[in-house]
């Protein structure tokens, strides 16, 4: 009997162990499905955070540098997450970089563009492209130093041959500027000599003064204009100072 008893109770025991593994096993199952659904909860939640961000990005947006770094800071636990963070982090800074390099290219004015011929766009051009460069300095929290060195330089090279031009263009304005001055200098003393051709002449035979008298009549300063007009309409340039004197001498009858 007592042997009996023995048995039962070991069996009750038995069943009563394995109830409780069981009962435990369940509890923790339970616990691992809870954890389980909040991880997936904080995965859900920290991929939301970060694609409503990649989903605000404008490449040709100015704020687009601040919303990558936000990105970028972005506190993360999950691992799903940080992954996708780093994909759109790499992605984002490559997009960004080639735009800026892209915008960098289309202000190098060619030379055979009619503003590479124009101080003002080009001084223009050079402000804004060394404003820009500026900005890239304080790209170094999503670029390297090198892509910000090489951009940099980039930049520089373009506005060294922009600064370079706009020299020449100064230097052409001022030898034009020059060589009008001495032309405007020329005309006046061309316009002296005449006069003082006129007031010269020695006296020339009746008919002569005669014609003379009628030729003088005139204002010479108008008559050497009318010979200019219409010796550049005939030979497409402006005639000499020795050109224009010959041909008042030939009008006074002083030379044939």
């Amino acid at each position: 009997m007592k042997s009996r008893n023995k048995v039962i109770a070991v069996v009750i025991l038995v069943i009563i162990s394995f109830g409780i593994f069981f009962i435990k096993k369940n509890i923790d199952h339970q616990k691992e499905l809870r954890a389980q659904k909040v991880y997936e909860n904080k995965v859900t939640t920290e991929k939301k955070r970060i694609n409503e961000l990649q989903n605000s990005i404008s490449i040709d947006n100015e704020s687009v540098i601040n919303t990558v770094v936000k990105i970028k800071n972005l506190n993360l636990k999950t691992k799903e997450a940080q992954s996708l963070k780093s994909k759109y982090i790499e992605k984002d800074v490559k997009a960004v970089y080639e735009y800026i390099e892209s915008n960098i290219n289309k202000k190098d004015i060619p030379n055979n563009d009619v503003r590479f011929n124009n101080i003002n766009e080009l001084q223009s051009n050079i402000a804004t492209l060394e404003n820009n460069a500026k900005s890239y300095q304080e790209m170094e929290n999503i670029f390297n130093k090198n892509k910000i060195e090489f951009l940099i330089n980039k930049v520089s090279v373009i506005t060294q041959k922009e600064k370079d031009q706009i020299v020449k263009l100064q230097a052409e304005e001022t030898e034009k500027a020059r060589l009008l001055a001495e032309e405007e200098k020329a005309k006046k003393e061309q316009e002296l000599l005449l006069k003082q051709s006129v007031s010269d002449q020695f006296t020339p035979s009746p008919n002569a003064s005669t014609s003379n008298n009628l030729n003088q009549t005139t204002d010479p300063v108008a008559e050497a204009d009318e010979f200019r007009k219409n010796f550049k309409e005939q030979y497409g340039r402006e005639p000499s100072s020795g050109e224009v004197q010959m041909y008042w001498l030939r009008k006074q009858g002083i030379v044939q």
